[in-house]
């Protein structure tokens, strides 16, 4: 599995898919290019495959070992464009950290709307939500369910796929793509 991740992540299975008419990896580049995404994992490989798959397509991605300092640094005002959350870390989850960061954006989307916090104080935003998508190897029904219950916005499973990435991707970043 490891083996296949980082072939992958390397550019290995974008070419294969390019040949049978598949998504290339010019359109992954022009979705994610200088996007700011956080990659949230407690495993090192995890990180370092989901990262560097990410950073092929010209992401700017910032790694976190857990859900509680995705919570830190999603807290609004932030500058991150999606977020890559696994399910399953120690101390707290990617279910848990979610529902929180959720919480943040619920409560300053609040206060933005009451006028009681100005613009400027809230990255000029007039309405918080991050997309948040799981990464999991988990693909069975339930867990879906949990990560829609929890506030995420969709899931991409391990190892990455360039098509799935950027099906999944895409519905968030408008922004038309040349293939």
């Amino acid at each position: 599995m490891l083996q296949v991740s980082l072939r992958r992540a390397l550019g290995g299975g974008d070419s294969e898919k390019n040949r049978s008419g598949g998504l290339s990896s010019n359109s992954l580049h022009g979705l994610l290019h200088g996007r700011k995404i956080l990659v949230v994992d407690d495993n090192i490989v995890n990180i370092r495959v989901a990262a560097g798959a990410l950073k092929k397509y010209g992401a700017e991605v910032t790694c976190a070992d857990s859900g509680k300092k995705a919570i830190a640094l999603l807290t609004p005002p932030h500058d991150f464009d999606a977020c890559f959350m696994d399910i399953q870390m120690p101390e707290m989850d990617g279910f848990e950290a979610t529902r929180r960061i959720r919480e943040m954006e619920t409560t300053l989307n609040d206060r933005i709307q009451h006028k009681e916090v100005s613009l400027e104080a809230c990255g000029n935003k007039l309405h918080w939500h991050i997309p948040i998508l799981a990464m999991t190897a988990d693909v069975i029904q339930a867990t879906h369910e949990e990560c829609l219950r929890c506030g995420m916005d969709g899931y991409v499973s391990k190892p990455f796929e360039g098509e799935q990435l950027y099906r999944e991707v895409a519905r968030f970043f408008n922004i038309t793509v040349k293939n």
